[in-house]
């Protein structure tokens, strides 16, 4: 999705504006938005892009010589709509093939997930997840995001999620560059990943 036009058209329509451009230019921006979420989430529901996710993994550990990645680490990171497949591959639910060892990954990270059922793909998690999120995401609600927590905090040293007081959401890949506040959570999203991966990968 071309996030930044979105963003754009957001914000003319939220800015204050005279009657003649809220009357006749504003519905022409909300309609262009509607116009292009929705072919974004036809194209991209879960009996569409579940599969393709979890097949592209599958595919990747049961790759023959001279790339075998049985036996290599396999990771996940997710972000938004990117965020919740990455929790679910680090679930029980679809992981079974019968042509693929389990699990399809070995360990996940995942900034302001989006779309996530809380807290029925939480409790699902099995694999090591790390989670960075922000207090203040639009696509999770801070009683959620709390839950998520106690929820992975409850399964001991394999996981964690890290609430980062005033983050919104796409902090950690479509943040303004001049909005120092929010590039510093994105910096630290990025270490937050880096030592993670290198935790169960090294």
């Amino acid at each position: 999705m071309p996030y930044a036009f979105v963003d754009l058209m957001k914000e003319k329509i939220k800015k204050p504006a005279s009657w003649f451009t809220t009357i006749f230019y504003k519905p022409l921006y909300i309609l262009r938005v509607i116009g292009m979420i929705i072919p974004v989430l036809f194209n991209n529901r879960e009996s569409k892009a579940k599969p393709r996710i979890f097949n592209f993994f599958r595919a990747l550990r049961i790759s023959p010589p001279p790339f075998p990645t049985n036996n290599l680490k396999l990771g996940a990171a997710g972000f938004c709509w990117g965020g919740r497949y990455t929790i679910l591959l680090c679930g029980g639910r679809g992981l079974s093939a019968i042509d693929a060892p389990e699990p399809l990954i070995d360990c996940g990270f995942t900034a302001h997930p989006s779309l996530v059922s809380v807290p029925k793909d939480i409790e699902a998690v099995k694999l090591p997840l790390s989670v960075a999120v922000g207090n203040e995401d639009s696509a999770m609600k801070g009683p959620l995001i709390q839950q998520m927590k106690e929820i992975l905090e409850k399964k001991k040293d394999d996981h964690e999620c890290v609430i980062m007081p005033g983050a919104k959401h796409g902090f950690a890949v479509r943040i303004d560059p001049k909005d120092a506040f929010q590039n510093k959570y994105a910096e630290q999203a990025e270490g937050q990943a880096v030592d993670w991966f290198s935790r169960w990968f090294g």
